[in-house]
């Protein structure tokens, strides 16, 4: 593994460790053991990519010093806790034990909110990029995932929304209706898996 593969591990695992949060966070409040599969699934592909990345680290110590090749391995392993840490909250969830109300009241009232939408036909989003659209920007939302048949993570900003999409995003509660609307000009919920 070269100098590029390990700095694409890293902001690998980094990004993944970030989702998994975000996906944890809305299968243990919404109780969606479907969410709570992919995390568990996640969180067995981190194991892996960071048992690759401290392997290939290792093999840079006669070309760097040992104490930038510790701290590579001190970042991967905070990335690895964080995982090790939502795919624990998806196994208790999937032995059937739900959030506390307090969380969902904690939630409802936090800065930052988590929502589940469906793009609808006569959604202005249809056909359009994520970066065309300009959720973190304009909206305040980060797209998390898109399911689409299957579940897609951390989707790129040239990914193209289609009808039909659920998107599951996070951001300030202000923008939750702007999404809310854009994905169904006459929203009236959101939508289920």
């Amino acid at each position: 593994m070269n100098q590029d593969e390990i700095t694409h591990n890293l902001t690998r695992m980094k990004d993944m460790s970030e989702a998994m949060v975000d996906l944890v966070q809305y299968a243990f409040i919404f109780n969606n053991e479907e969410i709570a599969d992919h995390v568990l699934e996640m969180e067995t592909r981190m194991d892996r990519i960071h048992l690759e990345f401290q392997l290939a680290v290792l093999n840079l110590r006669d070309e760097r010093p040992v104490e930038g090749i510790l701290g590579l391995i001190s970042l991967a392993q905070a990335a690895e806790k964080i995982s090790d840490a939502a795919g624990k909250m998806a196994s208790l969830m999937k032995k059937g034990i739900t959030a506390h109300p307090i969380a969902q009241i904690a939630i409802e009232e936090a800065e930052e909110t988590i929502v589940l939408t469906e793009i609808k036909d006569n959604s202005l989003l249809v056909g359009k990029s994520l970066s065309e659209v300009g959720f973190e920007d304009d909206i305040g939302m980060r797209v998390i995932a898109v399911k689409r048949g299957e579940w897609i993570f951390n989707p790129r900003d040239d990914f193209v929304l289609n009808s039909e999409d659920k998107l599951l995003a996070r951001g300030y509660v202000e923008g939750r209706e702007k999404l809310l609307t854009l994905t169904d000009p006459y929203h009236t919920h959101e939508a289920e898996i």
